[in-house]
């Protein structure tokens, strides 16, 4: 049932979105295999320096799930830590990035990543060990690339979809909690990513593994991203009321 729910709403995509696809099935194999560009999170986060450091600090989690054995949980969770790493190393909040980092490497082993993204691993820490903040966070959207192309180059695409619906799920979430604290409405066209969304909608519902859908957690993914894609994926509409922010924020 919530596999039929996806595919109806892929089907109200635009024309524009259907023919860009057709036009580049035979172009790319990156397309074919349900891989898309997300723009890295220090680029997103830019347009919000306005916002204070300590705000920053604010919004991220003091808890993280550590305990997962299930690939695709894991892959799902990598991708939400990928998110608040970047945001801790915005508030120079040491502690955090540690911890977060340390989660990302366990949960990118037991992906079974490719050395050369554990390798960058080793960097973060010793980046973050340095206190170099700037290129720490180059090195946390490098990182998160990484692993996304290491589990396309694996045909793992069902846990790159997860890491990337995880990590912008989280985005969502991070900076809508900032957007709250100091609300204007210029400030939410950081949230008019309607190509992300469609994207995402779209992947969703081609997973491989089919028994994914009758699992809570990834139903309640599922149903995010509908209300995601309700309020986001409005043609003309690039600014957001304080009232869809709240509503965006609430989902997990």
């Amino acid at each position: 049932m919530i596999k039929k729910i996806l595919i109806m709403l892929i089907i109200v995509l635009s024309l524009f979105a259907c023919k860009k696809k057709a036009d580049n099935q035979d172009v790319s194999v990156y397309t074919d295999a349900r891989f898309f560009p997300v723009p890295e999170f220090v680029d997103l986060f830019a347009s919000l320096d306005y916002v204070e450091q300590g705000n920053f600090d604010r919004v991220i989690p003091d808890y993280y799930v550590s305990d997962i054995t299930n690939s695709y949980e894991a892959a799902f969770y990598l991708g939400t830590l990928t998110a608040n790493a970047v945001v801790s190393a915005k508030a120079r909040n040491k502690d955090k990035l540690t911890t977060i980092a340390l989660c990302m490497i366990d949960y990118s082993k037991m992906l079974g990543i490719s050395h050369e993204v554990l390798r960058l691993a080793d960097e973060l820490l010793t980046l973050l060990q340095e206190d170099n903040w700037d290129e720490l966070l180059f090195a946390l959207d490098d990182y998160k690339v990484l692993v996304e192309m290491s589990l396309y180059d694996s045909r793992q695409f069902d846990l790159m979809t997860l890491v990337q619906a995880g990590g912008w799920l989280e985005g969502i979430r991070l900076m809508t909690s900032l957007l709250l604290l100091d609300y204007r409405v210029d400030n939410t066209t950081i949230l008019n990513q309607k190509g992300i969304v469609d994207n995402l909608v779209n992947n969703l519902s081609q997973m491989e593994n089919e028994d994914l859908y009758e699992l809570q957690w990834f139903q309640n993914i599922i149903t995010a991203y509908q209300t995601i894609y309700e309020i986001v994926n409005v043609q003309g509409k690039n600014t957001f009321s304080i009232e869809e922010i709240i509503i965006l924020n609430s989902l997990r």
